[in-house]
């Protein structure tokens, strides 16, 4: 069905571009246009037309138009047909984010990159380029094991830049060039793993370091000031699956919501790792750090696990009563919200409805002050959704 509703989509696309001008500003028309450029591209019969029209964004004087394209055609696996342009959008930006983004690309697709080796090199060693060029060509040129240990002098300004993400892509290209340099820049590959993970895995594993040492890493990391790089290790402990490390998710900060929101998404992933002390959390005070992981994983699992929530509501134990109420009522929420996470969004509404029961007896004869504001709450966001 998913299949059928995507290829409707992009014969939709396909007429629109058809009768649009062949210009970069008409290419998209719509963010459900952007997602079909980006999701949906490398299956569609008309790859070559849509990959056209990203080729023609990468000649926009727009840097907004250029990046754009550039995270669609990596998206859609087809960067590899506008290395020649993207090479010529690092040489020739006159902005640094540009130039950052189009460097980004290239590292995505390192592998490929031999034929355009020339051209990098000759950033590097041209006396009119920016300095912060160079050094992005070095970057490039190392994840493509093209340069030796001999060029991170170029690195070494990025290093120790204020930008995290810049500083992560040049930490993991001294880890490629100098082995061994064991937690010197773990903290920086893990901040690169959001962004580019087979580069951080490469540069983690040039670094010397033991799984024990990357994990005790990943848990120091989820503190970090930077939240890119506590998101970055929240994505790779869900990536990785260690039970340890995914329970060290549950001691998250309360007041830190949006990685709360991540670690729910990583330990939805892990379920039959984490269903044990996921059930043992529901057991936490709501105002924990550890109930609002828990509620959080529980409201992205949804479907099959209603009937946890169910019991979780006639529960005798006031704090699973008043969190399994804060997931009906986030479930809700979301569905409210049209926040485009399950699958069937119809069957979870159903699924949401049949627990308006055992909510209304919670909110009328719930001991417990949390558990009966909660309930009325979720009943309250449960007939918002259906009168919307």
């Amino acid at each position: 069905m998913k299949k059928y509703i995507l290829t409707l989509f992009v014969c939709t696309l396909i007429s629109q571009l058809n009768a649009a001008a062949k210009t970069p500003a008409q290419c998209f028309g719509s963010e459900s246009q952007k997602f079909i450029y980006e999701k949906a591209i490398s299956t569609t019969e008309d790859n070559e037309r849509i990959t056209v029209c990203l080729k023609d964004f990468l000649k926009s004087d727009n840097p907004t138009h250029i990046m754009e394209a550039l995270t669609a055609l990596q998206k859609s696996n087809n960067l590899s047909y506008a290395l020649s342009q993207t090479v010529n959008i690092l040489k020739n930006a006159d902005d640094a984010p540009t130039a950052f983004a189009a460097a980004s690309a290239l590292v995505s697709v390192s592998e490929e990159l031999a034929p355009y080796n020339k051209a990098l090199f000759n950033i590097v060693s041209s006396a009119n380029q920016e300095d912060y060029k160079k050094t992005l060509a070095v970057i490039i040129l190392a994840a493509s094991n093209a340069v030796d240990s001999g060029y991170t002098p170029f690195l070494n300004p990025a290093l120790t830049a204020q930008d995290p993400v810049l500083k992560a892509y040049a930490a993991a290209a001294y880890a490629l060039l100098i082995p061994d340099t064991k937690t010197r820049f773990i903290n920086d590959i893990i901040t690169l793993y959001g962004f580019d993970k087979a580069f951080a895995l490469r540069a983690y594993q040039n670094t010397g370091l033991k799984k024990k040492e990357l994990y005790s890493a990943l848990k120091t990391a989820l503190k970090n000031e930077e939240e890119i790089t506590r998101f970055s290790a929240v994505e790779w402990i869900g990536d990785d699956g260690d039970k340890k490390s995914l329970e060290a998710l549950f001691s998250l900060s309360y007041d830190d919501a949006s990685t709360i929101s991540a670690a729910a998404n990583a330990l939805a992933s892990n379920y039959d790792i984490i269903e044990a002390k996921l059930k043992k959390e529901m057991r936490s005070a709501p105002q924990s750090s550890a109930a609002a992981t828990s509620v959080m994983t529980y409201a992205l699992l949804g479907g099959e696990h209603f009937d946890d929530i169910d019991k979780y509501l006639q529960s005798s134990n006031a704090n699973e009563q008043a969190n399994g109420a804060r997931v009906v009522l986030s479930v809700a929420e979301i569905l409210q919200n049209k926040t485009p996470y399950y699958k069937n969004p119809q069957l979870e509404e159903q699924r949401v409805k049949k627990l308006i029961a055992p909510l209304g007896k919670l909110a009328n004869r719930a001991k417990d002050d949390t558990a009966k504001y909660y309930a009325d709450a979720a009943i309250k966001a449960i007939y918002n959704l259906i009168n919307d």
